[in-house]
């Protein structure tokens, strides 16, 4: 029996592992910047949902769309990175008593950051935020 001889690694096959490290590079690079971009997405949405809860507790304290649940608001979002400025905020009722349902509703318009995803989702994506309360404060009655 004769051994046989391999052919040696010549310089075709080291282009091919060239172009195969670029393909496979390039895929791996699109995950996982498409990972990071869901996870500040996700940080966003839980911004937005802790604001929009600590927004409904104070307007149920306060008795409605108050200055106080408004602030509140706001302060939540500056302190996740959100500019108020960016977001649409709706507090109902204006006023509302003892057992009225409060509902508080932030509709923000995320800009996607990472250029491989804006094909698939589009330059922003609308996150929205709602939550119910009821009202706890009790008016004072004349008499």
């Amino acid at each position: 029996m004769a051994m046989e001889e391999r052919p040696k690694a010549g310089r075709g096959e080291r282009g091919v592992v060239t172009v195969e490290f670029i393909l496979t590079a390039t895929l791996l690079f699109l995950i996982l910047f498409s990972v990071v971009e869901f996870a500040f997405i996700f940080n966003a949405k839980l911004i937005m949902t802790g604001a929009a809860r600590e927004g409904a507790r104070r307007a149920a304290v306060t008795g409605g769309a108050t200055p106080e649940a408004y602030s509140c608001i706001q302060e939540y979002l500056v302190l996740g990175g959100i500019q108020p400025g960016e977001v649409a905020t709706t507090i109902e009722p204006r006023q509302a008593s003892y057992g009225t349902t409060i509902r508080v509703r932030l509709v923000y318009e995320y800009p996607v950051m990472t250029v491989f995803l804006r094909p698939i989702v589009g330059e922003s994506l609308i996150l929205t935020a709602e939550v119910l309360s009821r009202g706890e404060k009790v008016r004072a009655t004349d008499g």
